[in-house]
């Protein structure tokens, strides 16, 4: 009889549970099959496991190097894609545009795969769930083993300022990699990764050992922003007082920062671009919307333009309506996806649905569980399921999603509205008097949001 195994598994910024009751597979691409089935994983994918003896991660080639308890990490395999940019040398002018649009065509069903690499100024990743403690200068590694040695051995922590300077410093750097403003949480993880792989560090007295690390790294991070500032961080610089109005001119005053999720949240314009040029190329971007079959050539312009674009919307927060007007291409579903991801790092409609069809079942049980006058308009609703057992994926989340929207009190018949069979002018006089609604047509197909 197989003997069950566990396995601490770090899936993109989340750490998750993996039980084999048949035992460890004999062969990696079981393994493999096993993980992204059991986190519904649809993309290629390799493993790491953690090595103890290096404390660190090594790709996985045979799985008789795992037992009980191992700790394993997804990496997805990058996509390989060839693509014909425009140069970034020039803003191309009005002509380029019109060839390059001639000379590229994409259908709408191929255009989720125009996937283009972000600007290098942007960060790659969200804060990760377990930080990596970066390499430090090489005396800073000497002096680090050797400590570490003596911790073991007798248990004498490490004190010199020298070292706690350099590590610091460094910790610092790789912080902002992530995010210009890390909070106590994130403080707190780093400094407990540190003293993870490096027991030397931990403080005598100290509740957990990483208090005073914690507060150091609350400094060492603000005198970082200082530095960054003096070279011109955009997300630093609309922060300091000669940026804001006069009304507004207090440090502690309308302070602009990401939120969570938020991992670009106003990066530095591409290497060699100015406002000028970009706003140029915004004119051009436009030009390119009116015509077909410029899926790429839009995506390449919306990407240049993504930190012009994210200046207007953190200093000047546009309405609706006149962001549309300076970016109609945003407002395009593939576009949608593709700003989100440039924003947060995290494919949006892919993560989404593949955490709804995860909690669909627990939400289910607890809309079935909903009494009263609500708990009766879900029921009417989750007859859908029940009289089709066999009931697809999509039709499961258009009912999880209609369901939901009841349960947190709205009502789904004033948020959605189904037109069918009404004449195309009842239509656009109806969606004029909403302010937000969700409309969908069958002759012509088609689906829609209506935003003020």
């Amino acid at each position: 009889m197989e003997e069950t195994v566990r396995f601490r598994v770090l899936v993109d910024h989340e750490v998750k549970k993996l039980t084999l009751s048949t035992g460890i597979p004999s062969t990696v691409d079981e393994l493999v099959t096993a993980v992204k089935v059991s986190f519904s994983i649809p993309t290629d994918i390799s493993l790491q496991y953690k090595d103890e003896e290096f404390d660190d991660f090594f790709t996985l080639t045979s799985t008789n190097e795992l037992k009980d308890k191992d700790t394993l990490k997804v990496v997805y395999v990058p996509l390989h894609l060839t693509l014909t940019l425009v140069p970034q040398e020039s803003t191309p002018d009005a002509s380029d545009v019109s060839s390059l649009c001639e000379s590229v065509s994409v259908s709408g069903d191929s255009a989720d795969t125009v996937i283009l690499s972000p600007s290098p100024s942007e960060r790659q990743s969200p804060w990760p769930a377990v930080f990596p403690i970066p390499t430090f200068s090489h005396n800073t590694e000497l002096a680090l083993r050797q400590g570490n040695e003596i911790y073991l051995r007798d248990g004498t922590p490490m004190t010199s300022p020298c070292v706690k300077s350099d590590i610091l410093e460094r910790l610092a750097e790789a912080m902002f990699t992530y995010t210009a403003y890390p909070n106590d949480a994130q403080r707190s993880a780093v400094a407990q990764a540190l003293v993870e792989k490096h027991p030397c560090l931990k403080e005598p007295g100290s509740f957990n050992g990483t208090y005073a690390w914690q507060q150091s790294l609350k400094y060492k991070c603000g005198n970082y922003r200082t530095k960054r500032k003096a070279l011109e961080s955009p997300e630093l610089l609309v922060n300091s007082l000669s940026h804001k109005s006069e009304d507004e001119r207090k440090a502690a005053k309308n302070v602009k920062k990401p939120k969570r999720a938020e991992v670009n949240y106003l990066p530095s314009h591409p290497h060699g671009e100015t406002d000028d040029m970009l706003e140029n190329l915004r004119l051009h971007l436009i030009a390119a919307c009116q015509r077909k079959d410029c899926a790429r050539t839009i995506n390449d312009m919306m990407a240049r333009t993504y930190s012009w674009r994210r200046q207007e919307v953190v200093s000047k927060s546009p309405g609706v309506a006149e962001f549309k007007e300076r970016w109609p291409a945003l407002f395009d579903p593939f576009q949608i996806n593709e700003e989100f991801r440039r924003c947060t790092a995290v494919p949006l409609e892919s993560t989404f649905m593949s955490q709804l069809d995860k909690y669909t079942p627990k939400l289910l049980e607890v809309f079935s569980a909903k009494g009263g006058v609500i708990g009766q308009r879900i029921k009417n609703l989750l007859m859908q399921l029940i009289q089709e057992p066999s009931a697809s994926a999509l039709m499961k989340r258009d009912v999880t999603l209609r369901c939901l929207i009841e349960y947190m009190g709205e009502s789904g018949e004033e948020l959605i509205s189904d037109y069918s069979g009404t004449a195309e002018s009842i239509v656009h006089e109806d969606l004029r008097m909403r302010n937000v609604s969700i409309y969908i047509c069958h002759e012509p197909n088609a689906v829609g949001i209506v935003i003020e």
